[in-house]
């Protein structure tokens, strides 16, 4: 596999789709299929919970008996209403309905249009990503159970002392879920990355999650080519998103310019989805080109 190669032609793909004058409205479009379903979902989550539940809950926890107050509940359910709001980048997945047309779609950018069609697609891949992490989620209740039984007291995410025993029993429960969690996690996007253009290539849900046939795919690419091509990915990925928290840190006192870093960052990152898209597509279809025949006769041998 020539990577130099495939990363070139996802640049020039990206390149062509995006920086220039008359591509400029699409990148507008996809941004707000990332903000918008954000957006419209936290002003419909604030509008419900600030006129209809913070009413109720002042009614019942406001009083000498719970000591809340007005002000506390407000604060707390606008923090819900921002995670409800967040949490709808994946309830209305427009953004991945278009990436769902984005690996089909071959040598040319796909249609911007057509919600319905999105929204369906997206889902698509959203049930896909839920088959992938059933993983994770079972280790993670696992884990849960086991910090319920055994730390009743303390929690999973509180303080321990590291000097008894119950306190060493603790850090290493947590070093040991992290840890676990982790190479899963590793594991699972190893193969989730071609299951979800497999699923978009193919349209099949089923044969997306069939590991037989996704590791059929990683060894025809190669094992070593593929990892690379993951680790440089994430490099490329890792690089934006340092150059952007760095300058969160030096600019954390100034609300408007975090703001305005974060807005440029999601801005950044549709043409970088692309990439990554065209990039993996580039991989995949490697498993699936003909194997060149060596005719040659090395009969001076």
């Amino acid at each position: 596999m020539e990577h130099a190669e495939i990363i070139t032609n996802a640049y020039n793909f990206t390149k062509n789709a995006f920086f220039s004058i008359t591509q400029f409205p699409r990148w507008v479009i996809l941004f707000f299929y990332i903000v918008g379903p954000i957006i419209v979902g936290f002003i419909v989550a604030t509008i419900a919970l600030q006129l209809i539940v913070l009413p109720i809950l002042v009614s019942l926890l406001v009083g000498p008996d719970f000591g809340f107050t007005r002000e506390v509940l407000s604060g707390l359910l606008q923090f819900l209403a921002l995670l409800l709001g967040l949490s709808c980048i994946f309830f209305v997945p427009l953004m991945q309905g278009y990436c769902y047309r984005l690996f089909r779609s071959g040598d040319s950018m796909p249609d911007t249009g057509n919600f319905w069609g999105l929204f369906f697609n997206g889902w698509r891949i959203n049930v896909t990503v839920i088959i992938y992490a059933i993983p994770l989620i079972i280790i993670s209740v696992i884990y849960m159970l086991v910090f319920m039984y055994f730390f009743p007291d303390t929690g999973m995410y509180s303080s321990a002392d590291f000097l008894d025993m119950e306190g060493m029993i603790y850090v290493g429960t947590v070093f040991s879920y992290a840890a676990v969690q982790f190479i899963t996690t590793l594991i699972v996007l190893l193969f989730a990355f071609i299951g979800i253009t497999h699923l978009c290539r193919t349209g099949s849900i089923r044969e997306a999650v069939n590991l037989k046939t996704i590791t059929g795919i990683i060894s025809k690419i190669g094992w070593y080519d593929y990892i690379l091509s993951l680790v440089v990915m994430s490099i490329l990925y890792l690089m934006v998103t340092f150059v952007v928290v760095s300058l969160s840190q030096v600019f954390s006192n100034n609300l408007v310019v975090m703001a305005v870093l974060y807005v440029l960052y999601i801005f950044a990152l549709v043409p970088i989805t692309v990439f990554f898209i065209r990039y993996l597509s580039e991989v995949y279809d490697t498993a699936f080109l003909p194997e060149e025949i060596d005719d040659e006769e090395f009969d001076f041998f």
